[in-house]
């Protein structure tokens, strides 16, 4: 992350940036210079801060809200920056951002005082000149001469007897677009597209700060008049810009919120479908309660995870594999589950599977969950009850060197046979790590399952070479089971892994019909509620 740049558009987005972008940029560097020289500086004094926070004035960044933004902005992003020991790093800066808190205070307060004194001694006249030309810095932005987004925030909060709409363009990749461009040219393109936005009628243009301007409709009827704003937009914007010798062309996106009672948090909300848009890679979306509700659940489990790995919320759920023969059970299949603080049904992996995912902590967490399944495997094991003991593996697992020992490790220390235990690994991932690691797990005696057969991008042919024992068929096998076509592919599947001397687990099964159809054709194995839900204890050990 380019703290400077993040520091300049947080600057920009909570009040405004005087002048040329270019030079308050080197002008915010120098701070930062000056505040990671002050956390290395021995002996250490925070006092340090004081003055640049009295510099965050003298550059006439002295919005209130600035100190708030860049107070939280470099309590995360300045540590990384310094060398040592990080409790003790983190420990100087926020020491150091008190003092500049403190400093930025007191320079507003001088400043006010002697603003007012200076204006006791001028005229009226003069009063009225200043006055004004503050107003007009406060709702201008100064690059384009739009109106800012203070203004914008203004009207959204103003009483309106009807509906309105809020589109809010984002120009793509514009952070790294400024960098290449150079800030000056990077303006210069930003005057350009105002130039252009002015000429739509029936909105009210604002520019936001960099790559966002807001264009406010009122008296609309849904969001279909929005979303025609957003088209206007585009057409606008789809022709190249000339700069210097060069032309460029230009992507945008619009992030959509229609209705009545608009409020500051439309900005918020627009942003949120703004996001939404991209990582879809639409041109438009709408804003929806029900999605941005799902979405900051998901960031405080996001937020939750990792002290519920560390504090053992997660537990093993197992669902019975049934011989389809004679209904008995032959295994159990391992499945994660986290049991939150203060009761209610546990969460399920599709709460938590990606989001431990993205964070690196499916590593540990697929790690404890094998370990408990082995272990109850070997109880299982010693009170009589032989059974298979399946898990599954992330890919991001599979791609750990060190795995065949680690699983070796885990079998030793539990006391379970390898061959009792056996890895569920998916199509994409199996053929993504390539073939040493599957033979090393192969070789220790464990067997090989491919899990969502029939999901992802591997051919039959690709079960000639893999070293797995048993196919997983996906649930979506089932879907139009009994019909001929499916029929005729279940059984066509079923006879070839046979022929490859694999046998054949059906997942998903819900209903008496399928199991029948299921054995009838042949099929070995099968889970599903249509025998039994995941329970934390099936039976007894």
């Amino acid at each position: 992350m380019d703290l400077t740049r993040e520091w300049l558009r947080g600057v920009t987005r909570v009040g405004f940036v005087p002048g040329v972008r270019a030079r308050a940029r080197a002008a915010l560097q120098e701070l930062l210079d000056e505040l990671i020289a002050a956390v290395r500086a021995e002996p250490f004094d925070p006092a340090a801060g004081d003055r640049i926070g009295a510099e965050l004035v003298d550059l006439r960044m002295s919005a209130p809200p600035v100190i708030g933004m860049t107070v939280r902005l470099l309590t995360d992003g300045l540590p990384p920056l310094v060398e040592g020991d990080p409790a003790e790093v983190r420990r100087r800066v926020t020491l150091l951002l008190e003092h500049v808190t403190t400093g930025f205070v007191a320079a507003q307060r001088d400043a006010a005082v002697q603003a007012a004194e200076q204006m006791n001694r001028s005229e009226k006249i003069h009063w009225r000149r200043v006055q004004t030309e503050l107003q007009r810095r406060l709702i201008e932005d100064p690059v384009t001469g739009l109106p800012n987004q203070q203004q914008l925030r203004q009207l959204l909060a103003a009483p309106t007897g009807g509906r309105r709409g809020l589109c809010l363009l984002g120009i793509d990749r514009y952070p790294e677009l400024a960098d290449s461009l150079g800030q000056d040219n990077a303006d210069q393109l930003l005057t350009a597209v105002a130039a252009r936005l002015r000429q739509l009628t029936g909105v009210f243009l604002a520019h936001l700060g960099d790559d966002e301007f807001g264009l406010l409709l009122d008296d609309t009827t849904g969001t279909d008049d929005v979303v025609k704003v957003a088209d206007q937009a585009r057409r606008a914007l789809a022709a190249p810009f000339p700069l210097g010798d060069h032309s460029l062309r230009l992507e945008v996106t619009a992030g959509v919120v229609e209705g009545r009672n608009p409020g500051e948090h439309w900005l918020r909300d627009a942003r949120l479908a703004l996001g939404w848009a991209r990582q879809g890679r639409h041109e438009h979306a709408v804003y929806e309660p029900a999605r941005a509700e799902a979405d900051r659940r998901r960031h405080r489990l996001a937020a939750a995870l990792p002290s519920a790995v560390d504090s053992g919320e997660f537990v093993a759920y197992y669902q019975p594999l049934y011989r389809l023969t004679d209904r008995a059970v032959t295994g159990v299949e391992a499945l994660a589950r986290w049991q939150r603080p203060g009761g209610g049904p546990p969460l399920g992996p599709p709460d938590f599977i990606t989001l431990a995912e993205r964070t690196g902590l499916i590593r540990p967490l697929g790690r404890f969950i094998l370990e408990r399944a082995c272990r109850q495997g070997a109880a299982w094991l010693r009170a009589g009850r032989d059974l298979t003991i399946s898990v599954n593996l992330s890919p991001l697992q599979l791609s750990e060197p060190t795995l065949p020992a680690d699983v070796a490790d885990i079998l030793h220390r539990a006391g379970l046979p390898a061959g009792r235990l056996q890895l569920e690994i998916t199509e994409s991932a199996a053929l993504d790590q390539g073939y040493a690691t599957l033979q090393q797990l192969a070789e220790l005696g464990v067997r090989l399952a491919l899990d969502d057969f029939g999901t992802g991008y591997s051919s039959l042919a690709t079960l000639s070479w893999l070293p797995v024992s048993n196919v997983k068929l996906a649930a979506e096998f089932l879907a139009g089971a009994g019909a001929p076509a499916a029929t005729e592919m279940l059984r066509h599947t079923i006879a070839l892994c046979h022929a490859l001397n694999l046998t054949v687990t059906a997942e998903g099964i819900e209903t008496a019909g399928q199991e029948e159809l299921l054995r009838d054709l042949g099929c070995d194995y099968g889970q599903g509620y249509h025998f039994a839900r995941p329970a934390a204890a099936p039976f007894a050990s």
